[in-house]
C-alpha cells in the first residue's frame, strides 16, 4: 500500500518538483536582481490572493469527494452541476478579489496597481475553477499523469518565464506576475479538452438548487478549515502589513517562509497520492485490519516527513548560501529552519481530518484548524511588536503542531476511532526534532555529513521495520 501510494506521489511529484527544483536553482540567477522590497511586494500581494482565494471553491471539494465515493455511477452529474454554480460564482468572487487588491496594493507598487489586479482576478474569473475541476478528477480517479503532465509543463514555463522577465527583462516583482498568468492561462488550455471534450463535464447551469443548497449545507462549514492553512502559511505578512512592519523587512521573512511552503507544496504529491487511499479504508468502518493499515501507512509517513524535514533544515545555512545570491537575504536561515519544521505535522493531521471527512462530521474541522490558523494571527499581533519578525516563526511552529495533533483530542474524532495512534509520543518528536537542528545548525559541514548518514540510516530501518509490520497484518 505504501509502495503504491509513493508510486503515485512520485508521478505526482517529479512532474511537478522537477520544475520547482528548477526554480529553486534558478534563484541564484534572479536573486542578484531582486530585492526585499520585491519580495516584499510579492509576499503581500499574495498573502490577500490566498486569503480570498478560499472562498472561491466554497468548500464544495469535501461534497465531490463524498459523491465519488458514494455514488461511483452518477458523480459526474453531481460533479457538472456543482462545476456550472462555481463558475457563476467566480464572476462574484472576482469583482470582491479585485476590489480588495485596489486597496491592499503596497503604496511603493501602486504605479502598477490596476496590472497586478487584472493578472490575478482574470485567471480567477475564467481558469481556476477548470483547473480545480480537472486536478480533483483525476486525483480521485487515480490517475495521476494528466495531474503530472499539467505540473510538468506549467511549472517549467513559470520557471523559464521568472527567469526571462526578472533577470533579462528587469521587472522585478511584475515578472512574477506575469509569470504566474501565463502558466495558468496554459494550465486551463491543457485540461480544457481533457475534461470538457474527452470526459464530457461540461457545466450545467440549470442546476437543482436543492442539491446545490444541500452542498452548501456540508461544505460552507469546510472553508474556515481551508482558510486556516491561509492563516497558518500566509497571513504572517498581512499581520506584519497591518502592524506596518517595513517592507524590506516583511520581504527578509518572505525568502525564509518560502522555503516551507516550498516543503508543503512538495509534501501535496504525497497528500495528493494518499486522500484516496485513506478514504479507501475508511469505507470499511468495521474492518480492524484495515484501520491498522491506516495507521501503518501514517507513522510510514511521518517517519519519511520528519527524516526529510530534519536533513533540509540541517543544511539550511548552506542551502542559502548556495541558492541566494544576496548577503541580505542570506542571513534569514535560521527562520527557514524554524518554519520548515512546522511542516512536519501533516501525516497525522491527515489521518484524523480524513477520517472526519469521510464520516462528514465537517463541523468538527474548525476546532483543529481554525483555532490553530486564529491562534496564529493573535501570536503575531500580540508578539511581532516586541520581538519582531522573528516571533512569527516560532509561532507558525506551535500552530502547525497543534494542528496536527489537536484532532486526537475530539469527541467527534473519539467516537469513530478505530485503534491507537499514540498522538502523544510522536508530538515530543517533532519538537526535539526541532531543538536538534536549531542546535546543529551552524557545526562544521563533516559533522553535518556524519549527523546525515546516521540519520537517514535510522529512517530507513524504522521504515522497513514498519513494511514488515504491516505485511504481517
Amino acid at each position: 500500500m505504501l509502495r503504491k501510494l509513493l508510486s503515485h506521489a512520485a508521478i505526482y511529484g517529479l512532474a511537478a518538483q522537477v520544475p520547482r527544483l528548477a526554480g529553486v536553482l534558478a534563484l541564484p540567477v534572479i536573486t542578484r536582481y531582486l530585492t526585499t522590497f520585491d519580495y516584499g511586494v510579492a509576499g503581500v500581494v499574495t498573502a490577500y490572493v490566498g486569503a480570498l482565494g478560499i472562498m472561491q471553491s466554497l468548500g464544495l471539494s469535501v461534497v465531490m469527494v463524498n459523491s465519488f465515493a458514494r455514488y461511483p455511477t452518477r458523480y459526474k452529474w453531481v460533479w457538472r452541476q456543482l462545476h456550472g454554480f462555481t463558475l457563476l460564482w467566480s464572476v462574484v468572487y472576482s469583482v470582491v478579489l479585485g476590489a480588495v487588491l485596489y486597496w491592499a496594493i503596497p503604496e511603493g507598487a501602486v504605479e502598477n496597481r490596476w496590472q497586478i489586479i487584472l493578472l490575478n482576478v482574470l485567471p480567477a474569473m475564467l481558469f481556476n475553477s477548470t483547473e480545480f475541476l480537472g486536478g480533483m478528477y483525476y486525483q480521485m480517479l487515480q490517475r495521476p499523469f494528466p495531474v503530472a503532465l499539467r505540473s510538468f509543463v506549467v511549472g517549467t514555463l513559470v520557471v523559464v518565464l521568472n527567469i526571462y522577465t526578472i533577470a533579462y527583462l528587469r521587472m522585478g516583482y511584475m515578472g512574477w506576475f506575469y509569470a504566474n498568468f501565463i502558466g495558468t492561462v496554459v494550465g486551463f488550455l491543457i485540461y480544457s479538452p481533457l475534461i470538457y471534450v474527452k470526459e464530457q463535464m461540461m457545466p450545467i447551469f440549470n442546476f437543482n438548487w436543492q442539491r446545490i443548497k444541500r452542498s452548501l449545507r456540508v461544505s460552507l462549514h469546510v472553508i474556515p478549515h481551508h482558510f486556516s492553512f491561509f492563516l497558518l502559511d500566509t497571513s504572517d505578512r498581512l499581520v506584519m502589513d497591518v502592524l506596518r512592519v517595513p517592507l524590506p523587512r516583511i520581504g527578509f521573512y518572505n525568502i525564509a517562509s518560502s522555503f516551507g511552503l516550498y516543503f508543503a507544496a512538495a509534501s501535496n504529491a504525497v497528500v495528493q497520492a494518499a486522500g484516496p487511499v485513506y478514504m479507501r479504508l475508511y469505507a470499511k468502518p468495521d474492518d480492524q485490519e484495515a484501520a491498522l493499515q491506516a495507521r501503518q501507512l501514517t507513522f510510514s509517513l511521518q517517519i519519511l516527513y520528519l527524516a526529510v524535514t530534519s536533513l533540509v533544515a540541517l543544511w539550511m545555512k548552506e542551502i542559502f548560501f548556495l541558492l541566494i545570491k544576496n548577503e541580505v537575504l542570506q542571513a534569514a536561515y535560521p527562520l527557514a529552519i524554524i518554519i520548515l519544521m512546522g511542516y512536519s505535522y501533516k501525516p497525522m493531521y491527515l489521518a484524523v481530518v480524513n477520517q472526519l471527512v469521510y464520516q462528514e462530521k465537517t463541523k468538527a474541522l474548525w476546532k483543529i484548524s481554525t483555532i490553530a490558523g486564529a491562534g496564529n494571527v493573535v501570536l503575531n499581533f500580540l508578539l511581532i511588536p516586541f520581538y519582531g519578525i522573528e516571533a512569527a516563526a516560532f509561532t507558525t511552529f506551535a500552530a502547525l503542531m497543534y494542528m496536527g495533533y489537536a484532532g486526537y483530542l475530539l469527541k467527534e474524532y473519539k467516537q469513530i476511532r478505530q485503534v491507537n495512534y499514540y498522538p502523544w509520543l510522536w508530538l515530543p518528536v517533532n519538537v526535539i526534532a526541532l531543538l536538534g537542528v536549531c542546535f546543529l545548525a551552524d557545526v562544521s559541514i563533516i559533522s553535518k555529513l556524519l549527523i546525515t548518514a546516521v540519520l537517514g540510516a535510522i529512517s530507513l530501518v524504522l521504515l522497513v521495520k514498519r513494511k514488515i509490520s504491516s505485511n504481517t497484518l
